[in-house]
């Protein structure tokens, strides 16, 4: 038996001393020397003869006497000192992601930061090219590669440099794992137009490097809904194919009876959105995180937007849902009504931005809803009257978080809301909500004047009608005073811009909310005065208005096709309203053809030709485009017209 240690050996190395050896108890036996030793030998029989019958009973005695256990410091620290430490691992990986972490910016302006390269997404791609469809889909051709030498260098630095040391073992199951989601997070915010604005980027990256069971850790719905969207964005994931016009027409709305048709699994992005929107619905249905849910629901309808998947209901929900948390209302504007039910299911707002960001979510869902239901005769999901809400605030007023009193913004119920900008509140992403409410009172106006006329509505009841077409036994609406407000509002709008915000296009640089804001004025245009134009009758005032509406969209692709910027990257709303200008060209087309006026034939020829090879190229990526393109090139081919940069021809 070896000698037992002396009681001055080290309390690192021995026994602690207030630790019992097995066997024995606080009275000090004295050691025989043996092994077994004798205390043991007697325990060991005692337990045999006081055993129950049929109980266990090992052969022999096990002797610990004088043995000294190993030590796992590990193991005896407390569970305080656990957790500092892994605090401190958290720490060290947000001071890191701090330091790497590439500029977010808080606008729509793409400017990123290079190695001294061009601040262009796409500056080693013109926009004069031509490129395949099957090209776009190669994982090679996502942003992340497109970008100039400089961004791609930097995007792989930050992607070794931001490892993630800690993987958690209750990671959600669904979600994909760590790395791979912070890449499309971060391809998220920095590609998507708006979701700088759906969330406070720096605020949710933080919140992405705590525990999957952390109460501030993204909810699992806006999640899958992210990884959906930004799979438009890098190659590492699958998206779905680009849908076979051949087959299913342009114009079709249920795309999933021809998707069970299909022989093929879903792609990640679409595994992705479904468990978004079943998880978004969930929570709706629970009660909980309901702001997250109608996040969610946005980010699910610029899915659907970009894969020309069925928005209608999605949007609705979003914008709907917006209404019992009081995002459609801001006091002191609540109903005088009492009520049990209070104004809002939300906690009153922690922080400014807080505050600002759940504006910024209704104001999206409402663009959402607004804007792609502008082209359909069907009813608004919330009437612009019951809408009382603060406008967005400024960009980078917003990422400070600073407060901002209502007396020094807008509501969006004043009556001069769409021809006065206040100075110092004002930037491209307001101007993009005011012209997507322009939108709204135009299709508004349009879907209720016939109602309003038979009830003898003043602001609907026209005075002195122009003459109609001959047999035309409709009601002229363009001398109506609703009409005429419209018309004056959207002639002023753009001009009343402020001087800075007054182009979209500055040195180079793309502002996506405003470019897009100028091609909804002009889209509101055309949607108010189409239903009167003549374009064969030389002096119908109309007609000249849709045509130079069409005229100024064009000069807007042209704008934007003459820089470096990829305009795969615009908002896939875009395209829709290239679309719109493209339709009001074929329509003149055709009068010239009939005329047989070959300048004005050549000429909306080749206008036409410039706006397909600009759809064909956004639909390289957005489905929505690539459908839009097939739409004018089906038009051009009625009217004898056949297109050699069309889809068609690829």
């Amino acid at each position: 038996m070896p000698k037992a240690p002396s009681n001055s050996a080290s309390p690192t190395t021995g026994p602690h001393p207030n630790v019992l050896k097995r066997n024995q108890v606080r009275i000090i036996f004295q050691s025989d020397a043996k092994r077994p030793c004798s205390t043991c030998v007697r325990s060991h029989a005692h337990a045999l003869a006081h055993a129950p019958a049929g109980a266990p009973m090992p052969s022999g005695p096990d002797c610990t006497f004088d043995e000294i256990p190993e030590t796992h410091p590990s193991i005896a620290d407390a569970p305080k000192n656990k957790y500092e430490r892994l605090e401190n691992r958290i720490l060290e990986a947000l001071l890191r992601q701090k330091e790497n972490a590439p500029d977010i910016n808080s606008d729509s302006i793409f400017s990123l930061r290079t190695n001294g390269n061009s601040t262009s997404p796409s500056h080693n791609m013109s926009n004069g090219g031509h490129r395949s469809y099957t090209e776009s889909r190669d994982p090679s051709n996502s942003p992340k590669t497109l970008l100039s030498p400089g961004i791609a260098i930097t995007a792989e630095a930050n992607s070794s440099s931001q490892t993630w040391d800690v993987m958690w073992t209750n990671w959600p199951p669904n979600l994909p794992a760590p790395e791979l989601l912070r890449h499309l997070v971060e391809v998220f915010f920095l590609f998507h137009p708006h979701s700088t604005r759906l969330f406070h980027p720096s605020t949710f990256m933080a919140s992405l490097t705590l525990p999957p069971t952390h109460p501030k850790f993204p909810v699992a719905p806006i999640l899958h809904a992210i990884c959906a969207v930004g799979s438009l964005y890098t190659g590492m994931v699958t998206s779905p194919p680009l849908p076979n016009l051949a087959e299913v027409e342009p114009d079709e709305i249920f795309h999933e009876r021809h998707r069970s048709k299909e022989e093929r699994p879903d792609s990640f992005a679409e595994q992705q959105i479904k468990l978004a929107k079943t998880g978004a619905k969930r929570l709706e249905l629970l009660g909980q995180d309901l702001l997250e849910a109608t996040q969610a629901y946005v980010i699910c309808c610029w899915f659907y937007i970009s894969h020309l998947k069925p928005l209608f209901t999605t949007a609705a929900e979003a914008l709907r849902l917006s209404v019992p948390l009081g995002l459609n209302m801001c006091p002191p504007f609540n109903s005088i009504a009492v009520s049990p039910r209070p104004a809002s299911l939300l906690p009153p707002a922690r922080t400014v931005i807080e505050d600002e960001m759940r504006r910024n979510v209704f104001w999206l869902a409402y663009a959402n809803e607004r804007q792609h239901g502008c082209a359909n005769g069907w009813a608004h999901s919330l009437d612009d009257q019951d809408i009382s809400q603060l406008l967005p605030l400024r960009g980078d007023q917003y990422v400070q978080g600073k407060l901002v009193t209502p007396h020094d913004r807008q509501w969006a119920h004043i009556k001069d809301l769409l021809l006065v900008h206040p100075e110092g509140q004002v930037d491209s992403f307001n101007l993009y909500i005011k012209s997507t409410i322009l939108l709204s009172r135009v299709k508004t106006f349009n879907m209720r004047f016939r109602a309003k006329h038979f009830n003898g509505d003043e602001t609907i009841t026209s005075r002195n009608p122009l003459p109609r077409p001959t047999g035309s036994s409709e009601v002229d609406a363009r001398m109506s005073v609703g009409f005429i407000e419209l018309d004056n509002t959207i002639s002023s709008f753009l001009g009343t811009f402020p001087a800075h915000l007054r182009s979209p296009i500055m040195n180079n640089t793309v502002d996506n909310h405003l470019y897009t804001a100028c091609l909804i004025v002009h889209v509101s245009n055309i949607i108010l005065h189409d239903p009167h134009a003549d374009v064969r009758q030389s002096g119908c005032i109309s007609a000249l208005k849709i045509l130079t509406a069409a005229r100024a969209i064009l000069d807007l692709i042209y704008a934007v096709w003459s820089t470096n910027f990829d305009i795969t990257l615009l908002d896939p709303f875009c395209s829709f309203c290239w679309l719109h200008g493209g339709r009001v060209l074929i329509r003149f087309l055709q009068a010239a053809m009939e005329a047989n006026s070959q300048d004005q034939v050549s000429t909306l020829r080749a206008e036409l030709e410039f706006i397909l090879t600009a759809l064909t190229k956004v639909g390289q990526r957005y489905a929505m485009a690539y459908r839009s393109a097939k739409v004018l090139e089906d038009l051009m081919a009625e009217t004898g017209v056949h297109s050699v940069t069309g889809i068609m021809s690829v």
